[in-house]
């Protein structure tokens, strides 16, 4: 791993500080080898007398190692979704309205035989899933979205486009019992790939947004668009009415990730705390592109004070109004 302070390569490579709050003024720390940010805090504000941040990578690997938690044992229903589950059905949802598609452009994907491997696994976030949802709408998510697991019940999340072309998965940990995120670092295929030797070391990563691929499978449904992978799965159970796509992450609401969808009707749920810069975001993009994102101001209705204290998202409310 190579870190250093991201070149600067335009507007869209200088973040808002997350202290001040001033935009374009923020340089994030980013893996060279990878072209993956440390996280969305690591960096360092150009403002060194007025604001002066600067969190170092040194400072975040410190600050976030590996959680301790106890084990917890993965429920045997997520075995046998997998094993009911052929990865020749995988494999032809995966293929399938391949006619749709549109001539491919030159952005590195990986073999779907990794995406295959990684079916047969289950995860802690699934096992979450099946505790609190109808098996058979876990089943059709997990088609939906590719749902994998990786070693020790993490959960794989794959970025699959409206080519059908797989670009990475994304690879977290949750707990199996709250749902909730284990804060510990999160890693990639593509990543994991180049340590194996299996893609070289000039493999370059464009990301999309998760959940693109369903416009192919989907493509009478309005998009509706969320920070995370986990929200946009599980507001997917709850409305499956709606192509729910996920940015991956706070200022990952970008141009290039809006750019395949721009011809959809967008709604966007910003995480409390979030609005003001996803709406100055989309905005901008909409301006740009053309595209027709709109922001849904419900959970800044819903909110309390201590909702917005904590960056609750719609998935929370759903998770809490239906237990």
């Amino acid at each position: 791993m190579s870190i250093e302070l991201e070149k600067y390569k335009g507007q869209s490579t200088r973040f808002t500080c997350p202290k001040c709050g001033r935009k374009h003024s923020f340089t994030r720390y980013i893996d060279t080898e990878t072209n993956i940010y440390i996280d969305e805090k690591v960096g360092i504000c150009n403002r060194a007398i007025k604001c002066g941040y600067h969190y170092t990578p040194k400072q975040f690997f410190e600050s976030s190692g590996v959680h301790r938690f106890s084990q917890i044992s993965t429920n045997n229903l997520a075995y046998k979704i997998h094993n009911n589950i052929s990865k020749e059905k995988i494999s032809d949802n995966l293929c399938q309205s391949v006619d749709k598609r549109k001539e491919l452009i030159p952005i590195k994907q990986i073999d779907k035989k990794y995406l295959l491997q990684t079916i047969s696994k289950p995860s802690n976030f699934l096992t979450f899933l099946l505790n609190n949802f109808p098996k058979d709408d876990v089943e059709r998510v997990m088609l939906d979205y590719f749902i994998g697991g990786a070693k020790d019940n993490r959960v794989v999340f794959w970025q699959i486009d409206s080519m059908l072309r797989i670009r990475t998965g994304k690879i977290m940990q949750y707990n199996a019992l709250t749902g909730r995120r284990v804060k510990s670092g999160v890693s990639w295929v593509h990543s994991e790939l180049k340590k194996q030797n299996i893609l070289s070391n000039d493999w370059q990563l464009t990301q999309c947004l998760f959940g693109e691929h369903l416009l192919i499978k989907y493509p009478e449904k309005s998009v509706m668009l969320v920070e995370s992978e986990k929200t946009a799965i599980i507001m997917s159970l709850y409305q499956p009415n709606f192509n729910w796509m996920a940015t991956g992450g706070l200022n990952n609401l970008t141009e290039n990730k809006i750019y395949p969808i721009r011809k959809q009707q967008i709604t966007a749920f910003p995480d409390l705390k979030c609005f003001e810069l996803w709406q100055s975001k989309a905005e901008e993009i909409n301006h740009r592109i053309g595209s027709k994102i709109e922001l849904s101001h419900i959970l800044e209705e819903l909110a309390t004070k201590e909702d917005k204290e904590m960056g609750l998202d719609l998935a929370d409310y759903y998770l809490v109004v239906n237990d």
